[in-house]
């Protein structure tokens, strides 16, 4: 019988702290060490075939404090690696996966080299993203809301060569 409340009580502990190890609103900095003056989204698709499609995700910043790097986004269940494209600018680029190399198949042993989408640690409304950035050896996150979808672009077709 005592065996049983113990049982129950390292239980209930260990249920109630579910969810503890994801990152959550507790941990965004409210004011970050530099000022966004512009965030959108833009899908994209290639105009030719295989070439795929994606979203990119630019940010543009009108002012970076000295010793900022910035790092990933997390954006839409995915997690890409910001580029820096110029001093106040940053891009991240998410490729779709549509048949990216996924094995479908009847065979589970086939199918076991797949490996499964990684999880990012937010909760995040369709028009959030998460920055996340370092600052002397120390990194943090930012939540930007309110990201606006600007008109796809859809690359031509490359042109044929012509011969003479």
């Amino acid at each position: 019988m005592k065996f049983t409340y113990i049982f129950i009580a390292i239980l209930s502990m260990s249920l109630s702290n579910c969810g503890g190890s994801n990152t959550n609103n507790s941990n965004f900095t409210s004011n970050p060490p530099f000022k966004i003056q512009e965030v959108y989204f833009q899908k994209w698709v290639a105009g030719v075939r295989g070439g795929g499609s994606g979203t990119n995700v630019y940010i543009t910043f009108s002012e970076v404090s000295e010793g900022v790097v910035f790092q990933e986004l997390f954006f839409k269940n995915k997690k890409s690696k910001l580029n820096v494209t110029s001093k106040n600018q940053v891009v991240a680029n998410f490729k779709s996966t549509q048949n990216s190399g996924v094995i479908m198949d009847g065979d589970p042993t086939k199918e076991a080299v797949n490996t499964p989408p990684e999880k990012i640690p937010f909760q995040l409304e369709k028009s959030e993203a998460v920055i996340s950035y370092s600052k002397n050896g120390k990194v943090n996150y930012y939540k930007v809301s309110n990201i606006k979808e600007k008109e796809m672009v859809a690359y031509p077709q490359s042109n044929p060569k012509i011969e003479n």
